[in-house]
């Protein structure tokens, strides 16, 4: 009896050992699994040195920390006309606008300064420049609240050499009261109605005019003085 459990337990033994030899060697991966594979085939191109490469146009490097923080400050606006020029090599878009909300130094930069870059974006020009207007009927005048300039190759104006310069900028810092915009208005509607013999205006005749129109002293009528100061913008870089 003690022969026969002997010789189970022989063959269960023997089978268990068999049934590992077998997954051992069926779950070895073989040394072809361990060969390097096979590199792609690349069509690359050499590197050009750094003296040859075209500077590439990046809107991330044109917007340092403080055109970021007045972009912030934009007021809506409208544009009053746009053009786009691309017969001097360089795409350059002039686009005028006018905002009834902004009244600040800041808020005209800002909405100018965005509207610079949306611009840029979505017009693909390499230069957008921006005047911010009064209102419609003294554009062009000389009375723009802030005049701004976006070079988003940073070649500046020279457009020729990269030299860093993405942004030109400047603005009115005390906004034009209203009597002021009504003044200019008026001149400009009715200046051709006081002509002296000699094709100059008749300034004393048109400012009595004004002032009747108006309700105000003459010495009251008095057109804009502009006097825009420059941005002088950072390097930093926005976070």
């Amino acid at each position: 009896m003690q022969d026969k459990r002997a010789i189970q337990v022989s063959i269960i033994v023997f089978i268990t050992i068999a049934v590992v030899l077998v997954l051992y060697f069926t779950s070895t991966p073989s040394k072809d699994n361990f060969r390097p594979a096979t590199p792609k085939a690349t069509n690359s191109q050499p590197i050009l040195p750094v003296a040859q490469r075209p500077p590439a146009t990046d809107l991330n490097r044109s917007w340092p920390s403080q055109i970021a923080a007045l972009a912030r400050r934009a007021m809506s606006y409208e544009v009053l006309s746009s053009k786009l020029d691309s017969s001097a090599g360089r795409p350059q878009l002039r686009v005028v606008i006018t905002s009834g909300y902004a009244n600040s130094y800041e808020q005209y930069l800002g909405t100018a300064i965005k509207v610079a870059r949306t611009m840029a974006i979505n017009r693909n020009a390499t230069v957008v420049h921006v005047i911010l207007e009064p209102n419609g009927n003294l554009s062009g005048k000389g009375y723009q609240l802030a005049d701004v300039v976006l070079y988003t190759d940073g070649k500046g104006d020279d457009g020729k050499t990269f030299n860093g310069v993405y942004w030109q900028a400047s603005a009115v810092q005390v906004p034009y009261s209203p009597q002021q915009l009504q003044v200019a208005s008026l001149w400009f509607q009715h200046q051709n109605e006081y002509l002296a013999a000699d094709g100059k205006i008749d300034e004393t005749a048109l400012t009595r005019y004004i002032a009747a129109q108006l309700h105000i002293p003459e010495l009251a009528v008095q057109l804009p003085q502009p006097k825009r100061i420059p941005l002088k913008a950072d390097n930093q870089l926005a976070d």
